[in-house]
């Protein structure tokens, strides 16, 4: 039986989108990474059982994953989030990589961009990858925490191998609700990604790491 909080989440969607978006804001997600509590943003969600959780450090399985909202235009990103530490584009794709504190060891949020040539020419964000903790989907889940807790909460299948500054990690997916977890070989939740739902995450990962091998 899916737990309560999984059948829960979809109902964030209308919350999240009509007050994680505020005029005037300059917070952005690699502040949140080194913060408890964004400063501008100090909305919360109260789930079931857990303490409020700030919007700007929810992760909403395919809707968002803090300030971050799936299909948000990269100008709008990039207003709030700043020049990116890194990246690349081609063919009307394109990632960008932020380092908490612009330090290359520090915690990554990373985004994938898209262009729907020739219908929508707005570049915008099909997927969203951070390694912070401070990022929750509850208070128990996230990176950090056991594997095991998001298998409790999610479909779960593990779907590709790669490695990360030379530690191998596998990518779980759970396609139908757009959120996957990176794991390394204890078992322990090292990245989070939310995606569009019913999507192939492999194929927006390819880019973050080049040694990605999907498992069949």
């Amino acid at each position: 039986m899916i737990s309560s909080r999984y059948l829960f989440i979809p109902l964030l969607a209308i919350i999240v989108i009509s007050c994680k978006q505020k005029p005037g804001s300059t917070a952005d997600n690699s502040q949140a990474e080194d913060t408890t509590v964004n400063k501008v943003d100090t909305a919360v969600v109260d789930l079931p059982g857990d303490k409020p959780i700030p919007l700007a450090q929810l992760v909403v399985p395919g809707i968002s994953l803090g300030q971050t909202t799936i299909n948000e235009s990269s100008e709008n990103i990039y207003k709030r989030l700043g020049k990116p530490d890194a990246g690349d584009a081609a063919m009307g794709k394109s990632i960008a990589t932020w380092y908490a504190n612009h330090d290359t060891t520090g915690y990554v949020t990373q985004m994938y961009f898209s262009r729907d040539m020739g219908n929508d020419e707005t570049s915008r964000v099909k997927q969203v990858r951070v390694t912070s903790p401070a990022f929750k989907v509850t208070n128990k889940l996230h990176t950090g925490a056991p594997l095991k807790d998001a298998m409790a909460l999610y479909h779960l299948k593990k779907v590709a191998t790669f490695t990360d500054k030379g530690n191998s990690r596998s990518l779980y997916d759970d396609a139908k609700a757009g959120i996957g977890f990176e794991a390394d070989s204890k078992d322990i939740i090292t990245g989070i990604t939310v995606h569009e739902p019913g999507k192939d995450v492999t194929t927006t990962y390819l880019p973050f790491f080049a040694d990605l091998k999907p498992v069949k």
